[in-house]
């Protein structure tokens, strides 16, 4: 838990926000925090909240707010006292503690002679501040004092950056925080001396001392006071040009002037020159563009704008991996347009890409690294020294000095700054017609003309791969990567959806962990780090980088964010509103983490947009909640899914089915997610009604042996359900038991769903399984037995008044009619199913009819009626992206082909089968023995068995596209000639 007073009054857990009530419980927790560990009166928050009128009721009012703040910050954390009340939290909890240690640790390293670690620690101080301290109490008097001292603290803070700045020779950067200081604090002499001395380091001394008379004159004009001793001996350095205000002391300790501190020793800064920075290797990290600038004339006059000189371009050492489709795809933008920027989560390789475009260009490219400027006000500075300007602070010389010229800006890591760098980016390209601007962005600028081109992760199986390979074999060059090892990295890269940055992190991992080490570490925690030197702290561990993406988010981005987790794959806007929403807006916050990257847009059809977080990101979102809030979530998203199956349930049986089959193939891992969350949970009821109403969608898409475990799983788990449900759960598991060939555990399945559905009073479930009932006794060979069996069901359907149901039972009724022999009562109710199911738009009965029927054609010798009906049947079931219906379909087509004589095209339908039924895990032979050697027969007879090996072997190695398109080549050779 971390407490916020450097801005509003704060308080966060995992970087969730959480609720502390209104403005007096505020003031009542300001007041524990600026007292932090000491007991405060009860007499003292009075004071607090309400000043030197508190109301009779205030010391009630005061128990029942400490109450509230007790109930969301814990008992430990606010504890009560009998002389009141103590706030327990380390000093490094509260952002005032943690700006106050990191100042004095940058003070101490510029004492030390190290500027590089005193501008780190104080521009992360810096950050800290988020306003005004204590802003929404600001006005109680408990609070004047502290918020005094840490104002004073703030700009002390300020002084020590410019003065790390003036000592890492960034005379650009100094000048621009300088006279922001001096802008807000024009009497605070401190700061006017850096300025001063920051102007005459620039070359600009005539400015150096018309700062010190314009700060003497507010001086004499409002206090009547000259400047302090130190301001005005500056200023006589200054004009008589002293050398030492140009050259850094060769040791620490010396002597220096007013405004400085000691730079490392022996470092030389010219005047007007920035040092050069280093750039970070690997794909995913960022690098940091170094602009070395022109030397400055003699501090006796003001440095010439010169024209743009072209910046040094910082490429990682280790090698640029994969990638060329996209290198070759923003080269082709940045013709077309002026503004390209890269979007993607942090670590997704978009610096990497970038400037490995760059580095093929023929224009000039100047680049500008954002990742440490969080100063907007430096900006345009900062953008005008790439370009090799001395300094600006408008953006007017630039524009002067590059003129028509063709250049390329490459703005990299502009996330934070993205307001500010819109109208920045805006008035360059509107002024520089020759400009063109690259950005990299985890969010886009939102400028008119901007493209966006979104970065995407790595492919699983080959690049990351090679990636990872490569960067592994940096670190452990005795290591070599067999098959199995190969296999845990691919697991490895895609625990990591392909993200470079985590690619690159886990390789690193094995200077100390195998392979098998490193994703089971990855399985419990995202804590990968890195210990080069050459990264950027951000980029050195997968946490890091995630939360610097999670800290550019607002109060309600986040709760989303942490929301959104509970969704095991993709998701769209209906179940995030109805799961995470719980009636609040949804669109605008997952807008916000859509443009932050950190949700990513699948399309998904035409008319549906579908969302997903990546695997790591969902981890990390994931533990930014509480347990109870995790439950709570995980049952709405039961909730959800049971409410959709149930819907689809139907929508399978009408003319909508195949949006509902892409439906549930779509929410498939969110369904199952909830499937072990219900058992889990002990929610089997919920858990077996869920597996019931999925049971259609498993049988049509071949998941047997899925839907089996899930169904068995959850009957066995409540014994004690209603027998309607039982019934339908039975039911439903028998069906696919049948599909799966084993008929003794399908028969037993359903004569107890049978027996069940008899006691309650609804004709459907009763249909149903008498449906299934005489599919099992017609394959026992009980004729008689299934066609009373068949008899009952129908009657039973139709007393429900469900029609899909009736076409089923009649379509049943119609195959048992052929197999007793008797076609033309066979070939009369297959007709009235499939009336019935085009009515109602029930496309799978109407095609499983038309099986039927070409089996009642082939028994009665009219083959070519058998081929029509096999073949209607095989392209009905494969427009619904039905499964084993249409395997066992193309069994039959391929089963009428041998009979018409075509036994070589049969013998390559029947490899079909057997190869992708295979992977499914689905055979019509087993479903169907009695008349699936029929088929085979008709194809083997006719051919040697060397042509029917041969054709079948073509036909195994089909995917479903390619059978798709031989059957239709085998409508079009055939049906005209036959019409």
């Amino acid at each position: 838990m971390e407490f916020w007073i450097l801005g509003p009054t704060e308080v966060t857990e995992g970087g969730r926000s959480l609720a502390i009530g209104g403005p007096k419980p505020r003031a009542a927790l300001a007041a524990l925090l600026l007292d932090a560990n000491r007991i405060v009166s009860v007499e003292g928050l009075v004071d607090a909240v309400w000043g030197d009128q508190p109301p009779p009721s205030a010391v009630n009012a005061l128990q029942t707010y400490v109450s509230r703040l007790r109930r969301v910050l814990g008992a430990e954390t606010l504890c009560r006292h009998p002389a009141g009340y103590r706030l327990v939290a380390a000093p490094d909890l509260i952002d005032g503690g943690r700006f106050e240690r990191l100042l004095a640790e940058g003070r101490t390293a510029l004492a030390a002679g190290d500027p590089r670690a005193g501008h780190r620690a104080v521009e992360e101080a810096l950050a800290l501040w988020r306003g005004p301290a204590l802003l929404d109490v600001g006005d109680a008097p408990f609070a004047q004092a502290e918020i005094a001292r840490l104002g004073e603290l703030r700009l002390v803070a300020a002084e020590a950056r410019v003065e790390a700045m003036l000592a890492l020779g960034d005379v650009t950067g100094g000048v621009a925080a300088a006279r922001a200081l001096v802008a807000d604090q024009p009497l605070r002499e401190r700061g006017v001396a850096h300025l001063m001395l920051a102007l005459y380091r620039d070359g600009r001394q005539s400015e150096a001392l018309a700062t010190y008379h314009e700060a003497r004159r507010l001086l004499v004009d409002e206090f009547g006071l000259d400047p302090g001793d130190d301001l005005a001996t500056l200023a006589q350095a200054i004009l008589r040009q002293d050398p030492e205000l140009l050259t850094v002391p060769s040791a620490a300790g010396s002597s220096v002037p007013v405004g400085t501190v000691p730079p490392a020793a022996g470092l030389a800064v010219p005047v007007g020159t920035a040092p050069a920075g280093t750039g970070s290797a690997g794909t995913g990290s960022a690098g940091t563009g170094s602009v070395a600038g022109p030397t400055a004339p003699a501090p006796t006059a003001r440095a010439a704008l010169a024209p743009p000189a072209r910046s040094r371009l910082v490429l990682p050492l280790d090698r640029f991996v994969g990638r060329d489709h996209e290198l070759a795809e923003v080269r082709r933008l940045l013709e077309t347009h002026r503004l390209v920027t890269l979007t993607g989560p942090g670590g997704g390789g978009k610096t990497r890409l970038a400037r490995e475009v760059c580095r093929r260009l023929t224009r000039p490219v100047h680049v500008v690294e954002l990742a440490g400027l969080h100063d907007a006000a430096l900006l345009e500075a900062t953008v005008a020294q790439a370009f090799g300007l001395a300094v600006l602070s408008d953006l007017d010389a630039l524009v002067a000095a590059v003129g028509d010229a063709e250049a390329v800006l490459l703005l990299d890591n502009c996330e934070h700054l993205t307001g500010a760098l819109a109208d920045v980016t805006l008035r360059l390209l509107t002024d520089l017609p020759g400009l063109r601007v690259l950005a990299t962005s985890q969010r886009p600028l939102e400028v008119g003309g901007e493209r966006r081109f979104p970065v995407p992760p790595l492919p699983v199986d080959t690049t990351a791969v090679e990636l990872f390979l490569d960067r592994a074999a940096a670190v452990a060059p005795d290591w070599s990567c067999g098959p199995a090892d190969r296999e845990v990295v691919t697991r490895i890269c895609a625990r990591l959806d392909g993200l470079p940055l985590a690619v690159e992190l886990a390789a690193a991992q094995l200077t100390v962990l195998s392979p098998v080490q490193i994703l089971d570490r990855l399985g419990r925690s995202l804590a990968i780090t890195s210990t080069r030197s050459d990264l950027p702290d951000r980029h050195r561990s997968l946490e890091r980088t995630i939360d610097n993406s999670y800290r550019l988010l607002d109060g309600a981005q986040r709760d989303l964010f942490a929301r959104l987790s509970v969704f095991a794959d993709t998701f769209d806007l209906d179940a995030a509103e109805t799961v995470a929403g719980a009636g609040a807006d949804v669109l605008t916050p997952l807008t916000g983490l859509i443009t932050g990257s950190l949700v990513a847009t699948t399309p998904a059809g035409s008319t549906t947009r579908r969302y997903r977080m990546l695997e790591i990101l969902r981890a990390y979102a994931d533990r930014l909640l509480g347990p109870d809030d995790r439950q709570r979530l995980r049952h709405r998203h039961l909730d959800w899914a049971l409410a959709l199956a149930r819907t689809a349930d139907q929508g399978l049986r009408g003319p909508e089915a195949p949006h509902w089959y892409r439906t549930l193939a779509a929410e498939q891992a969110n369904t199952r997610a909830a499937l072990a969350f219900a058992l889990a949970a002990g929610q089997p009821l919920a858990g077996m009604r869920l597996a019931t109403d999925l049971s259609w969608y498993w049988y049509h898409r071949g998941h047997l042996r899925e839907g089996v475990r899930w169904l068995r799983e959850t009957i066995d788990a409540v014994p004690e359900a209603s027998p309607i449900d039982r019934a339908r759960a039975l039911t439903a598991l028998a069906s696919l038991l049948y599909l799966a060939g084993r008929l003794e555990e399908s028969g037993a399945a359903n004569r107890a769903a049978l027996d069940l559905a008899r006691t309650v009073d609804d004709p459907a479930p009763v249909a149903r399984a008498y449906i299934y009932e005489s599919y099992y006794l017609a394959m026992r060979g009980q004729a008689a037995a299934a066609a009373a069996a068949g008899e009952n069901g129908v009657r039973h359907a139709r007393e429900s008044g469900v029609d899909w149901l009736l076409s089923e039972a009649l379509s049943t009724n119609g195959y048992l009619a052929r197999a007793r022999g008797d076609l033309d009562t066979a070939t009369a109710t297959l007709d009235e199913a499939i009336r019935i199911g085009t009515r109602i738009g029930y496309r799978w009965s109407v095609s499983n009819s038309h099986w039927f029927r070409a089996k009642v054609a082939a028994d009665a010798g009219a083959t070519d009626d058998a081929y029509e009906a096999a073949l209607v049947a095989t392209r009905g079931l494969d427009e619904l992206a039905d499964v084993t219906g249409w395997l066992a379909a193309l069994h039959l087509l391929a089963g009428t082909l041998g009979m018409t004589g075509r036994a070589a095209d049969g013998a390559v339908l029947l490899g079909a089968v057997a190869g992708i039924g295979g992977r499914v895990g689905y055979s019509p032979e087993l479903m169907d023995p009695y008349d699936s050697p029929r088929e085979i027969a008709a194809v083997t007879s006719a051919l040697s068995p060397a042509a029917y090996a041969q054709a079948r072997q073509a036909g195994l190695t089909m995917d479903r596209a390619a059978v798709r398109a031989f059957v239709d080549r085998l409508a079009a050779d055939t049906v005209p000639a036959r019409r």
